[in-house]
């Protein structure tokens, strides 16, 4: 296995053991995972893996294949919600990247709901230990609307490393559905146009 995806998972493993000893409902634990394989032409397809917990408002991220091909990075921050029909959240993170790409990440996740529609993004500032002039910034957002309680589709757009394309910034559309605790989506990127790619993906919530 390779060894960042073993620190990945050891560091889940790890909050997992702490939220089975801990019994308070005021100190609960939730986790998640995410992957995104990335379906390109011509190139060799890409997976990217996520793992989150949550502990009250605090935050934690494990990503592999995210900032960089095979690059780890491990980010922690707290989040910050306001609103009642409205309901904005933030929540500011600092990471370390690891593997092909090494460095200090400050990061923001941003979400905001009303009704049936909802806008979240995620936008981080890698500091490339190697040198300043392999700094970049790494961003993906999400304007979706939700017509039906398990059903989401909308527009996205994203900046990466993973892909490189004549835009800078790639844009898209998706569409997801959930059932149980699982929800899987399609991502169609640079529709169109010689660029073109998509992501499927699959989540699940314990």
């Amino acid at each position: 296995m390779n060894k960042y995806i073993a620190v990945l998972l050891f560091n889940l493993f790890s909050l997992s053991a702490i939220a089975q000893q801990t019994d308070s409902s005021s100190s609960k634990w939730t986790f998640a995972a995410a992957a995104y394989y990335y379906i390109i032409p011509e190139e060799k397809n890409t997976v990217t893996v996520i793992g989150y917990a949550d502990h009250n408002s605090w935050h934690f991220e494990g990503r592999y294949n995210y900032e960089d091909r095979k690059t780890g990075s491990l980010f922690a921050g707290r989040r910050w919600e306001w609103g009642n029909k409205f309901v904005f959240g933030a929540t500011p993170m600092a990471g370390m990247v690891f593997g092909n790409t090494n460095g200090f990440a400050p990061a923001i996740e941003l979400d905001a709901s009303y009704k049936i529609f909802d806008y979240y993004s995620e936008t981080e500032y890698v500091i490339d230990f190697s040198g300043s002039e392999n700094n970049f910034l790494y961003t993906w957002g999400e304007l979706g609307v939700t017509p039906f309680s398990s059903f989401r589709t909308g527009i996205s757009y994203q900046r990466t490393r993973l892909y490189q394309s004549s835009h800078e910034v790639q844009r898209g559309i998706f569409a997801e559905y959930s059932f149980w605790k699982l929800t899987t989506g399609l991502y169609y990127f640079d529709p169109f146009t010689t660029s073109q790619f998509v992501i499927a993906t699959l989540s699940i919530d314990f």
